[in-house]
């Protein structure tokens, strides 16, 4: 992991909601917001490049608009502890690699085995799925939206800063991989598919925001 230069956790909650955000729909101002995050979970599938580069556009000027408490408002409302987490950690955008870092427990309805190692052996099994069109994976909504963007906006993902995976050091924060056997120096709180994505797409290091426990 190379650290590239300390963030704010406003960024990193910025980072957050806009991304959520992108997989939902027909959010027009803080208040349908706070709806979607409460009612609508919402994941890619069959979207255009045109439909996501429009959804990103309409999130980041909605979200970069608003006040830190209103973001504070609608991750309470999301999910408590992540809120007091990202509070309570110092954040870094940084460079992690695949094999140090891993994914939530059973992300986007993945099995079980296939989230219990690094992100490079996740991806390793998601990729052979795809290609030989398992059956244990076509109801699986980590499928679409893992496809969706390998067709799409792979590339796109690390250009753009509110688009980088959230990660907290290993056993610290949201503790996504909590109970599983094998733990990794780092644990993806937000953009398990997308890391999974980019990482089949052959990315060697991912752009991250990664929080550790205050000093």
């Amino acid at each position: 992991m190379h650290k590239i230069s300390k963030v704010e956790a406003l960024d990193v909650k910025r980072c957050f909601v806009i991304s959520q955000l992108i997989k939902r729909q027909n959010f027009k101002n803080y208040f349908t917001i706070v709806f979607l995050f409460l009612f609508r979970k919402g994941y890619m599938k069959n979207v255009s490049l045109e439909d996501f580069n429009g959804r990103l556009k309409n999130a980041k000027e909605i979200v970069l608009g608003m006040k830190e408490s209103e973001l504070d408002k609608i991750l309470k409302t999301e999910w408590k502890k992540r809120l007091v987490t990202y509070n309570k950690s110092d954040w870094y955008l940084a460079e992690v690699s695949p094999n140090e870092t891993g994914v939530w427990r059973r992300a986007g309805e993945l099995p079980l085995e296939w989230t219990n190692g690094s992100l490079s052996e996740t991806a390793q099994k998601v990729k052979y799925a795809l290609d030989t069109n398992s059956k244990k994976f076509n109801k699986n909504r980590a499928k679409y939206t893992i496809q969706n963007m390998l067709k799409t906006n792979v590339g796109q993902l690390q250009n753009e800063k509110y688009l980088f995976p959230i990660m907290f050091q290993g056993g610290f924060g949201t503790r996504g991989r909590k109970r599983l056997k094998r733990q990794m120096k780092y644990d993806i709180d937000d953009g398990c598919m997308r890391s999974i994505a980019l990482t089949i797409s052959g990315v060697e290091s991912i752009k991250a925001y990664v929080g550790f426990p205050k000093e």
